[in-house]
């Protein structure tokens, strides 16, 4: 018996390589079966007759046109070249196939189409005196009938579907251009309506291999209005909840065409990714409610958004409410009230400036809210109080400094007592033996209203403001400044802030300026809500502003300084960030805020104001990993950059063509201006967002919300 030979590594080399060859033919084989089976003969439409880089004609027959279900406007469609060879088993072309996606947009005119018209007149005079139509036997011979049922669809297209190989797994996987490369005058091409799976495939296809995490449905396919559902091209359309973070999401249509329900929708897919399995993520949510729909059941909607916290394993405390006033079915609601008067100071300054600054915050903020209520006024008092600072200064540590900033907020909060804001104590001090406000001088030419120690009430206080003023501008007054000035090294015993303040009693019509900020008044509240409101969104909670009660500008001012004290935590992690387990920089936590009425925020015209929070948060908000969501009927009047800069986009219904032509700049809305402005179908929308290449027509699903104790 003889020793067997061991082979060559030569001969075992050729081995490997004939079988990495073979493995190779056998995935670009399926990969080429793979784009293939995006097209069914069941569903053949018809052939592409004339193209170019832009538009495709199509041939299409009304029997092909009736055996696919229709072929409406918007509808999709893929042409692709017959591939034989496929057919037979046999190994696949060098060249991979492809596929154009196109989109219907009308009709073609074929060249026949002056004879197929004449042909249809003659038979409509022939039947125009019988009951039966003009394409029955007994009126048009079958022969015209055939040449009668040619049509054809100009479509645009969209890009092309093509299988790519990964160079380092060797791995096929489908991509999309949106674009051609080339294309054949005397080439012809097949042209199907994709249904079924292959229709789900082209819809919820995206250019980022990451946002394939956390899809969730937000409709379904609808070409048309007058479409019944359930139909084979009615697939499930899913959104990556990651296109909405740190993003710029614009919801554009009329009343009552299904934003809210989208923005509900969305709000409720990014709530759920805490709740969703490995890649939990807490992405917290503001949602500024100007009518109460979101945070309040109403007869509208199929539950409120605020009951999302009823979804199976939700924690109730991750959703909060705010508003200006309590609700009978939402005990927990948080009130939008500050104390304006602020706490009572001490008699003794502060070691520190910070130490007071947090004791006069909800002051300060109060007083914030009033100046930008009293922004229009022109008279000069009222401007002069308005432009009056009760922020702690530098120097508040010495004593001296101290009281004339203690003698301002005095008058400062006789002038809210004055306006009829509800007192926060009984009545008001004017200081202690060894901390008088005002000397005896002071208090007589003033009308010794007040004691120089002790406290008075406030109706004593008001008229000794007034009747201070007054003493101060009268001969009197100045000549005990002058005094004054030269025992003082120069300095006044009035200064600019108590001027500013006394000033606001000139005339009547300066207190009743700031009566309608009494709403947002509650004596009992010592914190800011803004600050609880910016701590809730750092846990990572979903925040709902109830506006629905309280003066609109005041509404829209209080939202605004919400804004800007979320875009200053944000830049603040920004620049100063911390650290991940691996040792390189976090990004903030992400937050979504989500505006309607965008048109008031950020309006036409206003692109260089650096002193516009939503505008500058539109522009830098990504940066500082914050989401906006806005919304409006009138997307002409919104600042230019901000749509042009905007990644996801929903679009309903829009009745005018000043409207649509402004959306026509923008990606491929053009194909959709006549469906926008002619249909008005709640929650049918034109959907386009930052993973997917190309404009989908979707029947958003309608929002439903769990109820308590279902879990669902």
């Amino acid at each position: 018996m003889t020793d067997s030979v061991p082979e060559s590594p030569d001969f075992l080399g050729r081995i490997e390589q004939d079988m990495a060859l073979e493995a190779s033919s056998d995935r670009a084989f399926s990969a080429a079966r793979e784009i293939r089976d995006l097209l069914e003969d069941d569903c053949l439409v018809g052939d592409l007759i004339r193209m170019d880089f832009g538009e495709a004609h199509v041939l299409v027959h009304d029997a092909l046109r009736q055996q696919v279900g229709g072929v409406p406007q918007g509808c999709l469609l893929l042409a692709g070249r017959s591939q034989g060879a496929l057919e037979d088993g046999t190994e696949p072309a060098q060249e991979m196939p492809s596929l154009l996606l196109l989109r219907v947009l009308g009709s073609s005119a074929l060249p026949n189409d002056i004879e197929m018209q004449q042909a249809r007149f003659l038979a409509g005079q022939r039947a125009s005196d019988s009951p039966d139509n003009w394409d029955e036997n007994r009126n048009t011979d079958q022969f015209t009938l055939n040449q009668m049922r040619f049509a054809g669809l100009r479509c645009s297209i969209l890009g092309t579907f093509r299988m790519v190989k990964d160079r380092e797994s060797g791995k096929w996987r489908l991509a999309f251009g949106s674009d051609i490369d080339n294309f054949y005058a005397g080439q012809g091409m097949k042209v199907y309506k994709p249904v079924g799976d292959a229709l789900k495939r082209i819809v919820n296809f995206s250019t980022d291999e990451a946002s394939e995490f956390a899809r969730v449905r937000i409709g379904e396919v609808k070409y048309a209005a007058a479409l019944d559902d359930g139909r084979p091209e009615s697939v499930p359309v899913l959104m990556s909840t990651r296109d909405v973070v740190a993003q710029r999401t614009a919801l554009f249509g009329m009343t009552r065409t299904g934003k809210s329900n989208t923005v509900k929708t969305l709000a409720r897919a990014v709530y759920a990714l805490r709740l969703a399995g490995d890649g939990k993520e807490r992405v917290a949510q503001l949602i500024i409610d100007p009518n109460g729909e979101y945070a309040n059941d109403n007869p509208q909607d199929d539950g409120c958004l605020r009951n999302v916290r009823f979804l199976r394993g939700a924690e109730l405390s991750d959703v909060v409410t705010y508003g200006l006033t309590p609700h009978p079915n939402d005990p927990e609601r948080r009130i939008t009230r500050m104390n304006f008067f602020g706490p009572e100071l001490p008699q003794q300054p502060p070691s520190n400036v910070r130490e007071l600054a947090q004791t006069l915050r909800s002051l300060e903020m109060g007083k914030q809210l009033i100046d930008d209520r009293i922004a229009t006024e022109t008279a000069g008092y009222i401007a002069s109080f308005r432009n009056t600072e009760l922020s702690a200064p530098p120097g508040i540590v010495d004593y001296s400094e101290y009281k004339r900033y203690r003698r301002a907020v005095f008058v400062y909060q006789c002038i809210l007592a004055d306006a009829g804001f509800k007192l926060p104590r009984p009545n008001v001090s004017t200081g202690t033996a060894s901390g008088k406000l005002f000397n005896a001088q002071v208090i007589e030419g003033a009308g010794g209203l007040v004691h120089e120690s002790g406290r008075v009430t406030w109706d004593a206080a008001i008229d000794f403001c007034k009747r201070l003023g007054e003493w101060l501008a009268s001969g009197d007054g100045k000549s005990f400044n002058e005094r004054y000035r030269r025992d003082h090294d120069g300095r006044n015993w009035s200064d600019d802030r108590l001027s500013g303040l006394l000033g606001i009693f000139e005339n009547t019509r300066g207190v009743r300026a700031i009566r309608e900020c009494r709403e947002w008044h509650d004596p009992q509240r010592n914190a800011d809500y803004t600050d609880e409101i910016v701590a809730d969104l750092g846990e990572g909670k979903l925040v709902i502003l109830d506006q629905a009660l309280g003066d609109p500008v005041m509404n829209e001012q209080s939202a605004e300084r919400i804004m800007r004290a979320i875009f200053t935590r944000q830049q603040q992690r920004f620049t100063n960030p911390v650290k991940g387990e691996d040792g390189s920089y976090l990004r903030p936590d992400p937050v979504i805020v989500y505006v309607e009425e965008a048109h008031t925020v950020l309006p036409r015209g206003s692109e260089e104001d650096t002193r516009n929070i939503w505008a500058r948060t539109a522009k830098e908000g990504a940066k500082f990993n914050i989401g906006l969501v806005y919304s409006t009927q009138e997307p002409s009047s919104v600042q230019r950059n901000i749509p042009r800069n905007t990644e996801n986009w929903f679009l309903s219904h829009l009745n005018n063509t000043g409207e649509t032509r402004e959306l026509d700049q923008y990606n491929d809305f053009a194909d959709f201006t006549s469906s926008v402005r002619r249909v008005k179908e709640v929650g049918f929308l034109k959907v386009r967002t930052m993973s997917s290449p190309y404009t989908l027509p979707v029947q958003i699903d309608r929002f439903t919300a769990p109820r308590e104790g279902s879990g669902s």
